[in-house]
């Protein structure tokens, strides 16, 4: 179930039991006026004037609600705006960018890892390997095999710290080879990295 779902039955839910409870405290008013004595209104009674109004008042109330449920719901946006097609990622990344990707492939190139980040690369038989850059530590060996959620973007010098929350000279010994490599190329800056096979040993 969508958020937008989800929120949309609470509203139906919080609407119906709002509406029953003024609905039912009007009620319970009228029964107090017409219990009353018919003299005439006393203080403290309730009258067929204030009876209206809380009508009134609930209609607004149900017409408030139906506009923030058409706000919140959007039928044309995404259910999951995750892309699990690992083909998709390494055959046309640029068409990506700006999208959250979940990928699993193997690595390789370990470009580097520091104290504070780590760049690799991750490809398959299908399409070009993408450069992964994380703004925390990832101990990985050529062909370990892992699994990268984060978000496609374009690598550029000044909106690098930005975009992969690192400045590119804490990150890499010399940053200006590495924008002269990957400037106007696609990367993930990486969310989350899970190692699910390393390398196979001897």
């Amino acid at each position: 179930m969508s958020t937008s779902t989800r929120r949309t039955a609470w509203s139906e839910r919080g609407a119906g039991r709002t509406t029953g409870l003024l609905l039912a405290a009007a009620l319970g008013m009228g029964g107090l006026a017409a219990c009353g004595d018919s003299a005439g209104p006393e203080a403290g009674e309730v009258t067929t004037q204030d009876l209206q109004q809380i009508e009134d008042d609930l209609g607004a109330l149900e017409d408030r609600v139906g506009i923030l449920e058409d706000g919140m719901a959007d039928p044309g946006a995404p259910v999951d705006p995750a892309v699990e097609d690992e083909a998709g990622v390494f055959e046309d990344a640029e068409a990506l960018v700006g999208q959250e990707v979940t990928v699993s492939a193997a690595v390789s190139d370990v470009m580097t890892t520091t104290d504070v980040g780590s760049a690799f690369r991750i490809g398959d038989d299908s399409g070009e390997p993408i450069a992964v850059l994380s703004a925390s530590p990832q101990e990985l060996d050529v062909d370990d095999a892992v699994r990268v959620s984060g978000t496609v973007v374009e690598v550029r010098r000044d909106s690098f710290e930005q975009e992969f929350g690192i400045a590119a000279d804490e990150l890499f010994d010399d940053a200006d080879a590495f924008f002269s490599d990957f400037e106007g190329e696609v990367a993930i800056t990486a969310d989350r990295v899970e190692v699910l096979q390393e390398q196979a040993e001897g």
